[in-house]
């Protein structure tokens, strides 16, 4: 009997001690990503509003007492634009990444209220927390919106891409918007966050860290930090424009919203030549694909080789959008 305990406490001992390591590995990972602050890369051309003509103002946000950075951009007068788009940014510096997009949008009249999250781009914040505070920041924006005197009374659109389209499908539940434009991307967080990870240290030990993610994400948001997309959308009954690109090489089909969400007022789109950034054209995105794969450290032999590859690079080719989908989405939110 001695014996029994001595190999029941052995095992329970085993058993805790392996988790506490799987554990250990999680917070890690989580850190890597979520710890340090999100800022822009020095080899990538960003564009700016001036790169476009494109007016903006800065409005006031904050976050959790951190201030945020946003701005409402519009090529007509605030005051006769009918619309509101909200955008939220994917994962990376901000939404300067996205001037392109954002420049396109007020070309179709809109008032085009973007901001950087906690911890990226131009925001404060010593780092960007983890998934949900996306949505924390862009209901602080929203918060912002409604409190503005000009664009208070204004109909507001969600538009957001990969993280941002994970933020603007879960905030149709905490926001009155009146439609939302989902592109490329996500379900579930600790889901992406094993996909993204498994290539580094394995497929094994990224399923084992899936329950340890959504502990993390638990502890620091609480009930909402491991929020379903697709349920919260589907919960909402806002009008939904939800893309993907079957060639998505950072969203696995298996967690895309686009092939789970149903519902009356939820029209799905999967592009069959496009990858993560449906909005783009094919030769932008492979372009874009060349450029993902130059960031490696290790990529070039040498120095010069790197310096030279960024400075002849073609970011505007790189950010070419496609026609067709831009209208796509400028129907749908013309229709709502």
């Amino acid at each position: 009997m001695y014996w029994y305990w001595v190999l029941v406490i052995v095992i329970a001992a085993t058993i805790v001690l392996v988790a506490a390591l799987i554990f250990a590995v999680a917070l890690y990972a989580h850190r890597l990503v979520f710890g340090r602050r999100m800022n822009r890369n020095v080899n990538i051309n960003y564009y700016s509003a001036q790169d476009f003509n494109l007016p903006a103002r800065r409005i006031q946000v904050t976050f959790d007492g951190t201030p945020l950075y946003a701005a409402v951009y519009s090529y007509i007068p605030e005051e006769k634009c009918k619309k509101v788009v909200l955008f939220c940014h994917g994962i990376g510096p901000g939404h300067c990444a996205y001037m392109t997009e954002i420049a396109k949008l007020a070309s179709y009249g809109y008032a085009v209220v973007a901001y950087d999250s906690i911890g990226c781009g131009s925001s404060q914040g010593k780092n960007s927390r983890g998934f949900y505070a996306n949505v924390q920041c862009a209901t602080a924006t929203y918060i912002a919106i409604m409190r503005d005197g000009t664009l208070k009374d204004k109909p507001v659109h969600i538009v957001g891409h990969s993280w941002g389209a994970y933020t603007a499908l879960c905030l149709s539940t905490v926001v009155a918007a009146r439609s939302v434009v989902a592109l490329s991307g996500f379900n579930t967080p600790t889901k992406i966050m094993a996909d993204s990870s498994a290539p580094v240290m394995g497929k094994l030990m990224a399923t084992l860290c899936r329950p340890m993610w959504w502990l993390i994400n638990l502890f620091v948001f609480g009930v909402h930090g491991n929020a379903n997309s697709v349920k919260r959308i589907q919960k909402s009954d806002v009008p939904a424009f939800i893309a993907y690109g079957s060639k998505d090489k950072t969203i696995r089909p298996d967690n895309s919203p686009a092939n789970f969400a149903h519902g009356p007022f939820i029209q799905t789109f999967i592009y069959d030549d496009k990858g993560h950034n449906v909005y783009n054209t094919v030769h932008a995105q492979k372009l874009l694909e060349d450029l993902n794969v130059a960031m490696s450290p290790s990529y070039f032999k040498t120095e010069a080789q790197r310096k030279a590859f960024f400075k002849n690079f073609d970011f505007v080719a790189a950010t070419e959008e496609d026609e067709s989908v831009m209208n796509q989405i400028k129907f749908f939110i013309d229709s709502h």
